[in-house]
C-alpha cells in the first residue's frame, strides 16, 4: 500500500507538471515538519557528511547525510561503514549503539575525526559553553562520555582520577521500562534520544539574543518527532524556563567566568539577563529520570528531593540560624531564597569530577578534585566555609571529606556534627 500510494503521488505530480498547487490539493503529502528549523536541518550549518564514497554535491541539511534509504548510495556503501553491510536501524549509515565508546551520534559529535563538514560543532562542556570557562578537556561530546568505560567503570580521561559520565547503557535500559513511547526493546533506543529530539533540536549557541533550545523532555516523548516538542521554547508563557520559579523561590543565574567583585555577565549566554528566562527548566527536565532510582557511572545516583521539604538548593527555605553572610555574589542578598538549576553545578554529559560536577561554578574555575573533596567547589558560592563550622568541628580544608555530612536532600544524610545544638533551633545548616 505504501508503494502504491507513493506511485500515485508521483503520477499526480507528473500530471500537474510539478506545480506547487499539486502539493496544496494532494492532502496526503508528507511534510518536513520542524526539521528545517533544527540544527541538523539548517541550510547553513546543518548535517553534511564528508566521507569517502559519499556524494559531495548533497546539500547541507539533507536527510541523506544521516539516512541511506536503500542501505547504500549509488549502489555502494560509503564510509564510515564500507563493506559492513546493512541496512541499519532507521536507515542510518551506521549501527545505532554499540557501547559507551561506539555509537552513531559520535560520528559527528566528536572533536577529532568527525565526518561533519563545514563549521565546527559547538561541543564543549556546559562549563565552557555557558560558563565561559577556558578548560580544554573534554572538548567534544564523545570525550565527555569517556570518563567511564564500556562497562561503566571509571576510565582515565583528561588526567582525571574521579571523573563521571552518564552511563548510556543504563539510560537505554531505563527508557525501555517507562511508558514514554521509546519502546520496550533497548536495541531500538539511541540513548541520546532520551533527551534530544534529533529532528527538532536547535543549536545552543550561548550568544545573547540567539538562543536555541536543544532538549526535549523524555516523559513527553512521542514516536512522532513532529509532536515531541522542544523543552523551554514555549512563548510567550515561558512556563518551561527557570524564570517560572519566581517568586518564591527566585532563580538567580550564576556569574560567568571570570568572577569579579560583582556580576554583570551571567550564564548561560553572557548577557545581563539573570532571571532564568533564557534557560530551560532543568529541574523538571532532569527529575523525569532522577526522581526515580537510575544508576549513574559513579554508582547509585538516588532520587533528588527538590521540594520545600527537600534540598536547600531547591525549594527548601534558607536556614537563617547559621547563614553568616558567607555567600558570594550574586547570592549574597540577605534572606534571599534561591532555587538552583541542575546545570549550575552539574554537567549533562560527563565531567573530570565525580557526580558530573562542573569544572567552573559561579565564575570560579574548580581544580579537578579527589572523591568527596568539595572544598574548592563549594567555595565558588560559599566563600568563607569556616564560618559554617565555628565551634563544633575543625575548619574545612581541601583534604576533608565533605560527603561525610553533606548530600542532596535534608533528609538523606547523617545529621552534621554539632548542628543539633545550633543556637535556638535544631535545623541543619548547609
Amino acid at each position: 500500500m505504501r508503494y502504491r500510494r507513493n506511485t500515485t503521488l508521483l503520477l499526480f505530480l507528473l500530471m500537474c507538471g510539478g506545480s506547487v498547487l499539486c502539493w496544496v490539493f494532494y492532502v496526503a503529502v508528507a511534510n518536513s515538519g520542524p526539521y528545517l528549523n533544527s540544527a541538523h536541518g539548517n541550510s547553513s550549518y546543518g548535517v553534511k557528511r564528508a566521507s569517502a564514497g559519499f556524494p559531495s554535491g548533497y546539500t547541507q541539511g539533507l536527510c541523506a547525510h544521516c539516512h541511506e534509504q536503500h542501505a547504500s548510495i549509488d549502489g555502494a556503501e560509503p564510509e564510515p561503514k564500507v563493506g559492513a553491510g546493512g541496512p541499519d536501524k532507521y536507515e542510518l549509515f551506521k549501527g545505532l549503539f554499540a557501547s559507551q565508546s561506539d555509537m552513531f551520534c559520535y560520528e559527528c559529535h566528536k572533536s577529532i575525526g568527525s565526518i561533519q563538514q563545514g563549521a565546527a560543532l559547538l561541543q564543549y562542556n556546559y562549563s565552557r559553553m555557558a560558563g565561559n570557562d577556558t578548560n580544554a578537556c573534554p572538548n567534544g561530546i564523545m570525550e565527555a562520555f569517556q570518563f567511564v568505560d564500556d562497562a561503566g567503570n571509571l576510565s582515565l580521561n583528561c588526567s582525571s582520577i574521579s571523573g563521571s559520565s552518564h552511563f548510556l547503557e543504563d539510560i537505554r535500559s531505563f527508557l525501555s521500562k517507562q511508558s514514554w513511547g521509546f519502546g520496550s526493546s533497548v536495541e531500538n533506543i539511541d540513548p541520546c534520544s532520551g533527551c534530544h529530539n534529533p529532528h527538532m533540536a536547535q543549536r545552543d549557541s550561548h550568544i545573547p539574543g540567539d538562543r536555541g533550545w536543544t532538549v526535549s523532555r523524555p516523559s513527553q516523548h512521542s514516536t512522532d518527532n513532529n509532536a515531541w516538542g522542544l523543552w523551554g521554547d514555549n512563548i510567550p508563557t515561558a512556563a518551561e524556563r527557570m524564570s517560572n520559579y519566581a517568586p518564591p523561590p527566585l532563580y538567580q543565574a550564576p556569574c560567568r567566568y571570570p568572577f569579579s567583585t560583582s556580576c554583570t555577565s551571567f550564564e548561560p549566554d553572557g548577557s545581563s539577563t539573570s532571571d532564568g528566562s533564557n534557560l530551560f527548566d532543568t529541574v523538571n527536565f532532569c527529575l523525569d529520570c532522577h526522581i526515580q532510582e537510575i544508576r549513574e557511572s559513579t554508582g547509585g545516583a538516588s532520587a533528588i528531593d527538590w521540594t520545600a521539604n527537600g534540598d536547600i538548593h531547591g525549594w527548601a527555605l534558607p536556614q537563617t540560624c547559621c547563614d553568616k553572610g558567607d555567600k558570594r555574589p550574586p547570592y549574597n542578598n540577605a534572606g534571599g531564597n534561591y532555587v538552583l538549576s541542575c546545570l549550575d553545578c552539574h554537567e549533562p554529559h560527563g565531567s573530570p569530577n565525580e557526580y558530573l560536577l562542573r569544572q567552573e561554578v559561579n565564575g570560579i574555575q574548580i581544580p579537578n578534585f579527589a572523591p568527596h573533596r568539595y572544598y574548592e567547589f563549594c567555595r565558588a558560592c560559599h566563600r568563607a566555609l569556616s564560618t559554617k563550622h565555628t565551634g563544633h568541628i575543625p575548619d574545612p580544608e581541601p583534604s576533608l571529606d565533605c560527603r561525610g555530612c553533606h548530600s542532596h536532600g535534608v533528609n538523606n544524610y547523617p545529621e552534621p556534627l554539632g548542628c543539633e545544638t545550633c543556637p535556638g533551633t535544631g535545623v541543619k545548616t548547609f
